[in-house]
């Protein structure tokens, strides 16, 4: 297995500006950089800070490419809690492009499978960023992912529907389908960087990092790559074994 690097800080604020500090890290390196950037509210406070930094002239990403790394089916644009509502309230940054799988596509796996070509048409992404699921989900890959998954449709797992279950208004609001790019094109990126916070992903994080790569736990695939961080707090890393 290659080695992760496991970064550890004290708390929520301090990962947002670390985070903000590796996507524009990227994007100062290769302009045009092509980034896959995740929902959630992990990510929200470091989006926040890259705005920050493009307003003081810190920063710039007019050329750089970002694209969801999933989105739910059978729904429209403008559903509260879908991922193309969540990136026009948080990613309040001009970007040279942004590509996000269409919730109300008529054939959901005919339409991830164009847009997983679509990445790999654009060189693939140069930097991924990730959340992880309580269940050890990335993007929409759930339990019972392969390391080859494509992107595709999947069922979404109860635990999954239930941490959407705010953004949705309620649990039955929360459509049954999601549409993801697949482990397969996660790993494909050239550098990887997953985002973890609060003690609740405490038993997930090691399950990840620490347990032999496993399709029950999807992030611990990410093992299998050279170039992969883990961005954590101190509650997040808290079942780690010391290092």
């Amino acid at each position: 297995m290659s080695p992760m690097q496991i970064d550890v800080v004290p708390d929520e604020p301090t990962l947002a500006v670390r985070a903000a500090d590796a996507i524009c890290t990227a994007v100062l390196a290769k302009p045009d950089a092509v980034l896959g950037l995740p929902t959630g509210n992990t990510p929200i406070r470091a989006y926040r800070e890259i705005a920050r930094r493009i307003e003081r002239g810190q920063a710039d990403f007019r050329r750089a490419i970002v694209y969801a790394i999933d989105e739910f089916a059978d729904a429209t644009r403008t559903t509260p809690g879908t991922n193309s509502v969540f990136y026009r309230e948080h990613l309040r940054f001009p970007v040279g492009a942004l590509h996000i799988p269409n919730p109300a596509a008529r054939d959901a796996n005919e339409h991830i499978v164009a847009f997983a070509d679509a990445l790999r048409r654009s060189g693939g992404f140069d930097l991924c960023v990730l959340g992880i699921g309580r269940n050890g989900h990335i993007a929409f890959n759930e339990p019972g992912s392969a390391a080859d998954a494509p992107a595709c449709v999947v069922d979404l797992a109860p635990a999954s529907r239930e941490a959407h279950a705010a953004t949705f208004g309620s649990l039955d609001a929360v459509p049954a389908r999601g549409m993801t790019l697949g482990v397969d094109d996660i790993l494909a990126a050239r550098a990887i960087l997953v985002l973890a916070h609060g003690a609740r992903k405490a038993t997930i994080v090691r399950a990840a990092i620490e347990d032999a790569p496993s399709a029950e736990v999807p992030a611990s695939w990410l093992q299998t790559h050279a170039a992969v961080t883990w961005l954590l707090d101190e509650a997040a890393a808290s079942q780690l074994a010391p290092r």
